[in-house]
């Protein structure tokens, strides 16, 4: 008896009705996406990045996890998301310490410009000027005076050399001339701590609310654009007579810089449905952010403009980093 042979084209049909059968079972499955937070559970990222993960989720079908990756000033989960596939399975949520980076570490090899994508700024957000509260100041005009009396003998304090807060300190004292002592911390937490027990003078931190209200600390000022609605009765810097000092901060959403431009454009309208709901805003009221969203043009602009913001700081103020 002959055995019959099947032509090739047969076997090729076979092998791709079992593709297309494999492709329909995996995407029937779970759709998981991974969202890159480069900084330890409980800030202010990463609690916004946590809000939009769920969110978003749900405008996409996905279930968006956290991955929380601190570690030398935020490059470790930064470079890890540089490296993974551009598939829209991994993410970054970050902030304006992304700008920083090639600032503070001459030997990134990286250019945050072009290294990711972005897709979405999600909000702003100013820093609190506070003081401790046995200093004759009650107003920013009079914290400059007094500090311009006693050059040297005030101090502020921040989350380590390079942080945002550093920046803010050189920042100010580089507007107003006055000679302020930098103090690193470990965390603003330390920083603001000291402030409270007054063993510290100053410091600039976005989350100084909780000593605010309980009476701990003076605030003087706020350095965002606007007032935040928090504190109404609060100046801004610029507002208090400090013209030029207005520093904000973002967070936001980044991806691979492979990812197709279909991919970014689906993520960039799941995040302006994100923060176009009333429980994400009131959140984000409650946190002191200013929802922002836009293009993801607009949030490359941004991140460009805060590079050179900062290396202009560090330039005026003669800032060294090793």
């Amino acid at each position: 008896m002959k055995q019959q042979l099947r032509p090739a084209w047969l076997y090729l049909l076979f092998a791709a009705i079992a593709m297309v059968a494999m492709t329909s079972m995996a995407r029937a499955q779970p759709n998981v996406a991974k969202m890159v937070v480069p900084f330890p559970a409980g800030g202010v990222t990463d609690q916004v990045a946590r809000i939009m993960a769920e969110h978003m989720g749900r405008q996409l079908g996905q279930v968006i996890i956290i991955d929380n990756r601190p570690g030398a000033g935020s490059r470790l989960g930064v470079e890890a998301v540089i490296k993974a596939p551009g598939d829209g399975t991994t993410l970054l949520f970050t902030n304006s310490s992304y700008s920083i980076l090639p600032v503070v570490d001459p030997k990134i090899s990286f250019d945050p410009a072009k290294a990711l994508a972005p897709v979405s700024m999600a909000a702003t957000y100013g820093l609190q000027i506070v003081t401790k509260k046995d200093i004759p100041a009650n107003t920013l005009a009079d914290f400059i005076a007094y500090a311009k009396k006693n050059p040297g003998k005030l101090s502020y304090g921040s989350a380590g050399m390079g942080s945002g807060a550093h920046f803010a300190g050189e920042y100010f004292k580089s507007l107003t001339g006055t000679f302020l002592v930098h103090i690193p911390y470990r965390s603003t937490a330390g920083a603001l701590n000291d402030v409270a027990g007054g063993q510290l003078d100053m410091a600039f931190d976005a989350s100084a609310k909780p000593l605010v209200d309980a009476g701990h600390v003076k605030l003087l000022a706020v350095t965002s654009r606007q007032r935040d609605p928090r504190f109404p009765g609060t100046p801004t810097a610029t507002e208090a007579g400090v013209k030029s000092f207005v520093l904000e901060s973002w967070v936001g959403l980044l991806a691979p810089a492979t990812t197709p431009q279909p991919v970014l454009e689906k993520l960039n309208k799941a995040a302006a449905a994100a923060l176009a709901d009333p429980a994400v805003q009131k959140r984000f009221a409650e946190l002191g952010l200013r929802p922002e969203g836009g293009s993801s043009a607009r949030f490359a602009d941004a991140i460009r403009d805060d590079l050179v913001l900062y290396r202009g700081i560090a330039k005026e103020s003669k800032l060294q980093f090793e």
